[in-house]
């Protein structure tokens, strides 16, 4: 179905692939733009610690030997425990197929860390072409309890049969063509001005600190609380139970605590053209240990609409400082969107028309968990 063209796979072919069964157990309805939903099951288990398959080595092997106790679901998972929990759906690729998976926002904002795990594969997130079997999860939950269920959704996987990645010579003529980013009173911002910044091929973005006249929250920052949130439950828990709000700092700038959690936003208003997808990666490890994202994926129209009628919306970073304090100025730079080629473009685009969670974000919005 692909007729030589490289690239992602937009929602279409997904919905062929289930069709063909190389996605088992799952439903067209768990479709996005261009990725699919996971969902939880009902097996589980409390491990030792984090691990990695050897080439040849099962999960069902390291569970006999790495597990501590199978978990009940009725129970919620502690804080910086490890879990390993079965997916419901399989995998039977063909050789031309491969797949990256990442954590959903609504999952990325409460500091639930997810991981994909494999047999035989010793890497977190990724399976390659022909395989065949089990999709596990790796769960970690950083700041809260969270109380799981089945069919719960935390991860997405998207497809691919080659190389995606816009090269560093297309990324200037795709930024013109389509007006990939603007600022806060939608005026483009040239693409001189963010292309240039690093020499490579992704677009820069910065952090904002200054708030706005109507509302100077800027941020999040988690409570050290025994919360438990339950993932079953939207629009539910009052926010002010699990973070504290941060206000525009006076000087334009704010320290960050060691191994604190913040939710945070960006300067500029991206949008992600509908043959497109993309992706948050880190700015520079070089400027600093922190980590701007754990759910970094745009699917195709985030910003843009259909036709290229929205004028972009901010991105929003969850923001760990791993060494030390850290200090952050206004319009620093934070991260990086690298931006994916679709096969073709989706037949549908993130939206409220789909029902997406963050199509009208404004500033630092929390999870979909709390109430707006």
């Amino acid at each position: 179905m692909t007729d030589n063209k490289i690239g992602t796979l937009p929602a279409q072919y997904i919905k062929q692939m289930i069709t063909d069964g190389e996605i088992l157990n799952s439903e067209e309805k768990n479709i996005q733009p261009a990725s699919i939903d996971l969902s939880v099951s009902e097996e589980g288990y409390r491990m030792k610690g984090t691990f990695l398959p050897k080439k040849s080595e099962s999960i069902r092997d390291i569970i006999k030997s790495e597990s501590i106790y199978r978990i009940n679901l009725e129970n919620p998972l502690e804080k910086n425990g490890v879990y390993l929990i079965k997916l419901n759906e399989k995998l039977n690729l063909l050789k031309d197929k491969f797949a990256f998976t990442s954590s959903k926002s609504s999952i990325g904002r409460i500091d639930l860390q997810t991981r994909l795990v494999i047999d035989g594969y010793s890497r977190f997130d990724g399976v390659p072409c022909n395989y065949e079997g089990e999709l596990w999860l790796q769960i970690i939950p950083k700041s809260f309890l969270i109380k799981l269920n089945i069919g719960d959704k935390l991860n997405q996987i998207r497809f691919f049969n080659g190389e995606a990645k816009i090269s560093n010579n297309k990324i200037k003529e795709i930024y013109e063509k389509y007006k990939l980013l603007f600022d806060e009173s939608q005026n483009l911002i040239p693409a001189d001005e963010e292309l240039t910044k690093n020499n490579r091929n992704n677009i820069v973005m910065s952090i904002e600190l200054n708030g706005r006249e109507d509302n100077q929250i800027i941020g999040y920052k988690n409570l050290l609380v025994d919360q438990i949130i339950d993932l079953s439950k939207i629009n539910y828990y009052d926010a002010n139970e699990f973070f504290e709000p941060i206000f525009s700092p006076k000087k334009g700038k704010l320290v960050l605590e060691k191994d604190s959690f913040y939710i945070f936003y960006t300067k500029e208003f991206i949008r992600i053209p509908k043959e497109f997808s993309s992706e948050m990666v880190a700015y520079d490890i070089s400027n600093g240990e922190f980590r701007s994202h754990y759910a970094g994926f745009f699917d195709p129209g985030f910003g843009y609409g259909q036709d290229g009628e929205l004028k972009g919306r901010q991105a929003v970073l969850e923001v760990r400082s791993y060494d030390s304090n850290f200090v952050f100025r206004d319009g620093q730079p934070i991260c990086q969107m690298s931006f994916e080629n679709l096969i073709e473009p989706a037949e549908f685009v993130y939206g409220q028309e789909i029902g997406s969670n963050y199509a009208h974000q404004d500033g630092p919005r929390l999870s979909k968990y709390f109430k707006k």
